[in-house]
């Protein structure tokens, strides 16, 4: 098909892979394939698959080419009912109290300079770490949710135990964010050395009603160093 915007070549690939044309781990076609395929540039190619990598429906892999992910990003909704998939491991960072919230984060959970609860984790695949996560929730959200405050995975998640526990129900939004240059802490995160990397990213929002109690920021594994 020839697609006339990123968008359209996007909705493609993603109906391929959702219906199983492009199965897991398959690798994608090269960007001169795909440009023939949708007769667009090289840079509306990478825009297309950059997309799809931060929504979790491809992946880069260091000297082999971009692949099909086994199943795309658990976000929003999804992560309410669980945080992992088949073959993935957790490998918990840390669970602190802390004002040192980024302005995105404490905006939406309207902190005002107060503190958040920030739990950090990496998801392994494979020996690899694939995503590594962080997400702020309200202080006042542990009185329900004590879990919040341990240094481990809550089972079931703790927007399920919240919902239990106090019979109401959470909305839950994803938003595809783009993508950001690879911090300090990401890279120790991810095991990179020093450089430049562009990493994908999803971000999360849980409300009670109108309001947000918590947030969360996923960042998948760099598919490529930028100059």
């Amino acid at each position: 098909m020839t697609a006339k915007t990123v968008a359209q070549m996007v909705d493609d690939l993603r109906r391929q892979i959702d219906g199983g044309t492009l199965a897991p781990n398959t690798k994608l076609p090269s960007t001169r394939a795909l440009m023939e395929t949708y007769g667009l540039s090289d840079n509306a190619i990478y825009r297309g698959v950059a997309l799809l990598k931060a929504q979790g429906y491809l992946e880069g892999r260091q000297g082999k080419g971009v692949f099909v992910m086994d199943r795309p990003i658990t976000g929003g909704q999804e992560r309410i009912e669980g945080i992992t998939r088949p073959g993935s491991v957790i490998r918990w960072r840390h669970t602190i109290r802390t004002a040192n919230v980024p302005d995105w984060a404490a905006d939406k959970l309207d902190l005002k300079g107060s503190e958040a609860i920030e739990r950090a984790r990496l998801v392994v695949r494979d020996d690899r770490v694939i995503e590594a996560s962080k997400s702020w929730v309200a202080t006042d959200i542990a009185d329900v949710v004590p879990e919040l405050d341990d240094a481990a995975p809550c089972n079931p998640t703790w927007q399920k135990l919240y919902e239990q526990r106090t019979g109401r129900s959470l909305t839950a939004a994803a938003k595809q964010h783009g993508a950001r240059i690879a911090t300090d802490d990401d890279l120790d995160a991810f095991a990179l050395s020093p450089g430049k990397y562009a990493l994908p990213l999803v971000r999360n929002a849980y409300l009670d009603g109108d309001r947000v109690i918590g947030v969360g920021e996923i960042a998948h594994a760099p598919n490529h160093f930028t100059n």
